[in-house]
């Protein structure tokens, strides 16, 4: 037996595989993506649905603070219902080292800078910080529903 004298040529040469082509995506990788998407969507129900929380609570206090006012008359109550109920919506929706420390011109500000886009009436804020103080019939009915109108106008606004 003679050996040939060029084995190497009669071999073939090295054949790589097609590349790995981008586009359809392996079956893992759309499973991954209906993942990444079903969890996006559920954060944004569950923060969609807890801002809706903080109002749907707030209007409710207020509905009770208007029917107690509709049968008490009593202003007084009705501010200090309104301001606790002003503040915590704003503690809810703001950062609460810019809200907590307002008071007076500051707090009444901080309403008509964040309120409805003609922002909180100034002098609904101003009527309602000196109603806590003053005489129950030192006002009228028509303020207490001008202070519930400017609250829930404030309410639906920021949260």
């Amino acid at each position: 037996m003679a050996p040939t004298t060029d084995v190497l040529a009669a071999l073939r040469d090295i054949h790589l595989p097609e590349a790995v082509a981008f586009w359809p995506l392996a079956p893992g990788w759309w499973a991954l993506l209906a993942g990444a998407l079903s969890v996006a969507a559920i954060a944004g129900f569950v923060v969609r649905r807890r801002r809706q929380s903080v109002r749907r609570a707030a209007l409710r206090e207020l509905d009770a603070a208007q029917r107690e006012f509709g049968s008490t008359g009593d202003t007084a109550a009705l501010a200090v219902s309104l301001s606790s109920t002003l503040r915590r919506v704003a503690l809810a929706r703001f950062a609460r080292a810019a809200v907590a420390g307002l008071h007076g011109d500051e707090w009444l500000g901080f309403l008509a800078a964040n309120g409805p886009a003609g922002g909180f009436p100034a002098e609904v804020g101003t009527s309602i910080e000196r109603a806590v103080y003053a005489d129950p019939r030192s006002t009228s009915q028509r303020d207490g529903e001008a202070w519930l109108a400017a609250a829930r106008a404030w309410i639906r606004r920021v949260s």
